[in-house]
């Protein structure tokens, strides 16, 4: 058994918080991710699109772990939320949002796009997305996730998603 001194008290926070972000159910996972990026979608300058040249970018710059794997609605969501999660003050805020679930809000665009835009606003929280002088897409991995195989596994659901 793993002796919690063994471990940074962010370090014990986030494994316990991954262990209640996989147990959400997908309902619940969606609503917290939207709350999240909605958040994060004020006054900043996030690429909200997933465009066919953004697309093949994150295939061509950020290798999927797997390929691209098809994801529902809460898999994506709760990927998400784990990234989003390292963050400290983030991880606060899921954890607020787990302990007191709110009413559904919805972007207004539909389930569909909502998701998408929401895993694309987590995806910007370690990765820059920037546009060279040709017009191609460039993405810039600013901050690694603690944890192997996240910031993959998110982009595999992205690319994966089934509109």
């Amino acid at each position: 058994m793993l002796q919690a001194e063994c471990f940074a008290p962010f370090t014990l926070h986030l494994i316990i918080m991954t262990d209640r972000i996989q147990n959400l159910d997908d309902e619940t996972a969606v609503r917290i991710l939207e709350t999240v990026a909605r958040a994060r979608m004020r006054g900043a300058d996030v690429q909200t699109d997933l465009t066919p040249e953004l697309r093949q970018a994150l295939r061509d710059q950020l290798p999927a772990s797997a390929g691209d794997q098809s994801a529902d609605t809460g898999e994506l969501a709760r990927q998400a939320l784990l990234l989003l999660a390292e963050d400290p003050e983030t991880s606060a805020a899921i954890e607020h949002l787990i302990e007191n679930p709110q009413p559904p809000m919805r972007f207004g665009l539909g389930t569909t796009v909502a998701i998408v835009t929401a895993a694309m606003i987590a995806l910007q929280t370690h990765v820059r997305f920037e546009k060279d002088s040709s017009g191609k897409w460039k993405l810039l991995v600013e901050k690694m996730p603690t944890k192997d195989g996240l910031l993959k596994d998110l982009v595999s659901r992205i690319l994966g998603w089934k509109e």
